[in-house]
């Protein structure tokens, strides 16, 4: 897990990048760490208020992620971004909108991981039911492949008045929370974490892709798990996490 932070993109807060290097050397370590898979799942949340059905938006391999409007305007035009696989070939058009989250993990993958030739990447924003979500990329998954996950979502936004959403006394315990159950590698505690929707809007925390994690983990607990980071430098809870399985 990775917090969708725009600065971890090049280009987009370069000076703001510098002073956080710890969020992003944190960052890269998750992302390197991911096993060799034959699909990585990148979910993060939308960028778009849910509508009902079906809550989620499925990217599949391929897909260009332009990361143009999070970045400045005077630096010279850049290749989007592509999730690997799918045989793409020329230049498809980017997708519409993508969410932060979605632009800040395709970022996270295409420059701190190296990819085996053949690796597929999809990519889910969610914006409805977490375990619908979950349920539905269960479905998509085959038993037999190789998965590797990244999740990208953010804890609170409320730690201090110079917080974007302001200071709220409830963001430590809010965070501390997530970070024990991800420490843990604790899914049923994640979900729980998770579980209050009204109160995450409130403090204006990501947590939906956490809890999409929780119920694709449900039946099965990580082998090992380690907190990498978990502060609030600029008043937004940052937290990465990393969660391994043993091969079965």
């Amino acid at each position: 897990m990775c917090p969708g932070a725009p600065f971890l993109i090049d280009g987009t807060a370069d000076a703001i990048a510098f002073r956080q290097q710890s969020v992003a050397v944190a960052c890269a370590a998750a992302v390197s760490g991911l096993p060799p898979a034959d699909l990585t799942v990148l979910i993060a949340g939308s960028g778009h208020p849910a509508t009902g059905a079906p809550g989620w938006r499925w990217l599949s391999p391929g897909t260009r992620i332009d990361t143009a409007p999070l970045r400045r305007s005077d630096l010279p035009d850049h290749d989007a971004l592509r999730l690997s696989g799918g045989g793409a070939t020329g230049a498809p058009e980017p997708v519409d909108a993508p969410s932060v989250g979605t632009m800040v993990g395709a970022f996270l993958l295409a420059h701190c991981r190296q990819a085996a030739p053949g690796t597929e990447t999809v990519a889910v924003e969610v914006a409805g039911d977490p375990a619908a979500a979950a349920g539905a990329i269960a479905d998509r998954l085959n038993s037999t492949q190789r998965i590797a996950v990244l999740v990208i979502a953010d804890g609170s936004a409320c730690h201090g008045d110079a917080a974007p959403g302001r200071g709220d006394d409830r963001a430590d315990a809010f965070d501390a929370t997530l970070a024990r159950a991800l420490g843990s590698g604790d899914p049923a505690a994640l979900r729980a974490a998770t579980a209050d929707r009204e109160l995450a809007r409130e403090l204006m925390a990501t947590v939906d892709p956490l809890a999409v994690l929780a119920g694709l983990t449900a039946s099965r607990a990580p082998d090992a798990a380690e907190l990498l980071y978990s502060a609030a430098p600029l008043g937004v809870g940052y937290l990465v996490a990393s969660w391994g399985w043993a091969p079965s």
